[in-house]
């Protein structure tokens, strides 16, 4: 199904929302006292922006996609910088913005769709942004939304899984334990707090790092000490961000179900994935979200029941994912330069994998690929090549 079918909610719905006054309110952190279980208006989903354009990148980005619109207790509105601009977000709860590249997803937003964003939070709305969706609120100069008092003092450009500390604020607004954690970590920024005043902003340290990254035998950041977990408002609007990624596994989900309760001040659910017995694997390369179609191509993908949807970025290539899949589909070019893809790609077809490519992703089909100018395109060419 489109994401932009993706409307769950009925006229009965907000009919019972409004005469029960069950509106989620961003600054207030408890679920609204309406909400029980013999009230309809405790069923209206969570109406949830994800931004879905160049700059979002990665499988934390594919993530949020699915997870959104997975579970039964959210709505899922993909959106894009023309979107912001044009206003898509009046009307709906809640902004996600994934990880990828801040300075692209600035760009992407351009100068008025930043301000959209900022009166949005600033009038209530809720935002939750993870690595670049962080970065992007910073303080600074550079292509930054300037939302909250707080900069970087650099990044490490590695997957890492580094032990961080929950702070007894952190652990109370989220609805977890105090004390270490541990999360995935790639490129976020390592945040500290500047003395600039921001007005409408008022953020809480929650978890700072409780590990250093070397590179190269040399210290390459002050990661220890620095904010893995910020949280507060902004204007009327409450705001969670994380450098890292708590999308990314099913074991730190809990995460993000604290973030998503402290936000809105609804619980919500992520439903295990089934798997269909001998199932065909279907490798997506994660590498490079272009626009809300890559954002729909994951969601029908993931849809098919008969297919096992792989998730894969350029550490997966290294891993030797691609010996786990049956077909390859590649949505953009992010990898062109990437040697060790293209040689991961070459045995790939050798030993009879399949390649479809979609959007930019066509410039790096090997001979024997299949140009798909459509995901619609692409779920009948996969059914075709494996047709019984």
């Amino acid at each position: 199904m489109s994401a932009k079918a993706l409307v769950r909610a009925t006229f009965a719905f907000v009919f019972a929302a409004a005469a029960c006054g069950c509106a989620t309110a961003p600054d207030s952190r408890t679920a609204p006292a309406c909400c029980s279980k013999a009230q309809a208006c405790c069923k209206v989903p969570l109406k949830v922006a994800v931004y879905a354009d160049a700059g979002p990148s990665g499988i934390g980005a594919a993530e949020w996609f699915l997870l959104v619109n997975e579970s039964p207790e959210m709505e899922l509105h993909l959106v894009d910088g023309a979107a912001v601009r044009a206003g898509a977000l009046e009307g709906l709860d809640l902004l996600v913005m994934p990880g990828g590249n801040s300075r692209t997803e600035f760009e992407t937003l351009g100068t008025n769709g930043v301000e959209k964003l900022k009166s949005f939070v600033r009038n209530g709305g809720g935002y939750i942004g993870t690595c670049a969706g962080c970065c992007l609120l910073m303080d600074g100069e550079d292509r930054r939304a300037r939302m909250m008092p707080w900069n970087t003092c650099g990044n490490v450009d590695v997957t890492l899984f580094p032990t961080f500390q929950i702070n007894e604020k952190g652990a109370a607004a989220l609805g977890v334990k105090e004390g270490p954690h541990v999360m995935r970590y790639h490129g976020g920024p390592c945040m500290w707090p500047t003395t600039n005043v921001i007005a409408d902003a008022k953020f809480e340290l929650w978890g700072t790092y409780d590990a250093e990254a070397a590179m190269k035998g040399k210290l390459k950041t002050r990661m220890h000490g620095s904010a893995a977990i910020l949280g507060g408002t902004y204007g009327k609007g409450r705001v969670f961000v994380t450098s890292a990624h708590p999308e990314y596994f099913s074991s730190t989900l809990y995460i993000v179900k604290g973030a998503f309760k402290y936000v809105t001040g609804r619980d919500v659910t992520f439903p295990t994935r089934p798997r269909t017995p001998h199932s065909l694997s279907v490798g997506f390369v994660a590498a490079g979200i272009n626009g809300v179609d890559t954002a729909e191509t994951v969601i029908d993908l993931a849809a098919e029941k008969d297919f096992d949807l792989v998730l894969i970025d350029a550490d997966g290539v290294r891993q030797r994912r691609l010996d786990h899949v049956d077909v390859l589909v590649i949505p953009s070019n992010k990898l062109a330069k990437d040697k060790v893809f293209a040689s991961e790609l070459s045995d790939f077809v050798s030993r009879g994998g399949k390649v479809l490519g979609f959007k930019e992703g066509r410039l790096l089909l090997p001979p024997g690929g299949i140009a798909c100018g459509t995901r619609q395109e692409a779920v009948k060419a996969i059914r075709k090549l494996f047709a019984k």
